[in-house]
Formats: C-alpha cells, sequence, structure tokens
C-alpha cells in the first residue's frame, strides 16, 4: 500500500502541485483516512519520502554508471550528466517544492554538491586518460552548476522549448563536453578566404 500511495501521490502532484490535500490522495486512492495516516503521518513526511525516493533512484543511476567498466570517462560523465532530479515530479512543480518544502529542496541542493564532486572526479580521469584538456574545474562548476540552477528556476522554460529536463540536460552534457568547435576541429572554407569574403564586402 505505502508504494501505491507514493505512485498516487506523484501523479497528483504532476497533476496539481505540491498544493494536493491528504483529502484529495484519500479520494484518489478510495481508502481511509486512517489507512493513508498510518503509513504517512503527515503530508510534509509523504513529501519527504516522495524527494527521498526521487533522489535514490537518480543515485542508483549513477552508481551504475560510475561502475560500469565499458564506459570510458567521456562516456560516464556525458551520462552521469544527463541524469539529475526531478526524476519522478515535472519540472513544472518543482518551484513549489522549493517555495513551500525548503527543507526537502535542500536534500537535492546536497546531492547537487555530491554530484559534482563525482563529476570533478571523472573529469580528472579523463585528464590523466588524455579524453579531456585540462579546465579550471572550479569555472566550470559554477557554469555547470548555474545552468542546472537556471533550468530548474526556469518553470516555462519546458513548455516553450517541448523539452524534457532530461533532454536538456543531454545538451548540456554535449556542449559541455565538446564546446561550440566542429567535431573534427577544423573550419567549413579555409580562413583566408573568409577574411577576403568580410574585406570585399567592406569596399561594397
Amino acid at each position: 500500500m505505502r508504494d501505491q500511495i507514493l505512485a498516487t501521490a506523484i501523479e497528483v502532484i504532476n497533476e496539481s502541485g505540491f498544493r494536493f490535500t491528504m483529502s484529495d490522495l484519500v479520494k484518489r486512492l478510495s481508502i481511509s483516512k486512517s489507512t493513508l495516516y498510518a503509513h504517512f503521518k503527515s503530508k510534509e513526511e509523504l513529501v519527504g519520502a516522495i524527494v527521498d525516493l526521487s533522489l535514490a533512484n537518480v543515485r542508483q543511476q549513477e552508481k551504475s554508471i560510475l561502475e560500469n567498466d565499458t564506459l570510458n570517462a567521456a562516456e560516464k560523465l556525458k551520462a552521469i550528466t544527463a541524469i539529475y532530479p526531478p526524476m519522478t515530479v515535472s519540472v513544472r512543480v518543482m518551484h513549489d517544492l522549493k517555495r513551500y518544502f525548503p527543507k526537502e529542496w535542500e536534500k537535492g541542493e546536497q546531492h547537487r554538491i555530491e554530484k559534482w564532486n563525482a563529476i570533478e572526479s571523472l573529469i580528472k580521469q579523463g585528464i590523466k586518460a588524455g579524453y579531456f584538456r585540462p579546465v579550471d574545474l572550479t569555472i566550470l562548476n559554477i557554469i555547470h552548476n548555474g545552468t542546472v540552477k537556471e533550468l530548474m528556476d526556469d518553470k516555462d522554460f519546458f513548455i516553450h522549448n517541448s523539452l524534457s529536463f532530461y533532454d536538456a540536460m543531454n545538451k548540456v552534457a554535449d556542449i559541455l563536453l565538446w564546446g561550440i568547435m566542429n567535431p573534427d576541429g577544423s573550419e567549413s572554407e579555409p580562413r583566408s578566404s573568409q577574411v577576403l569574403t568580410e574585406a570585399e564586402s567592406y569596399e561594397t
């Protein structure tokens, strides 16, 4: 019953946000309030269980990636960057979590620190193996965390761009790994001809 309550609560949250009531949940589940409160003493405890479940799922996925010996450092870095809470609730309602349940939101912030430690370790491994060039990890941390924070704070971004959080983080991982250079690092045409074309355009 506990798992069923959690699954139904996630459905309700994705539909209505964190403003749902325990009575709403009782009606959806067709159970008594005593049954619900036997598993969760309060709405706060229920929300905490959902956050814990989400983070546990993410940590398990990250652990599987880090322990996968078939992936090199670059592949692990891209895979682990794309996995990020929220995984069980939609991004549209995450701002409600931050507003109404700040203690639960802080759990996600703590995970972000843990995640960066794993990312930093992978980057160092990749630099040592020659997959990556040496970079300022402090600046990279600011860029990465700033991007994640911006995505989480902008509740309309995913609606307007028809993206899931996973899709967005895949794009972030791709840009962090490869930047904006062409894959082979070459220009589409010789630089000298580009300069000549630009010079000619100013003369006309």
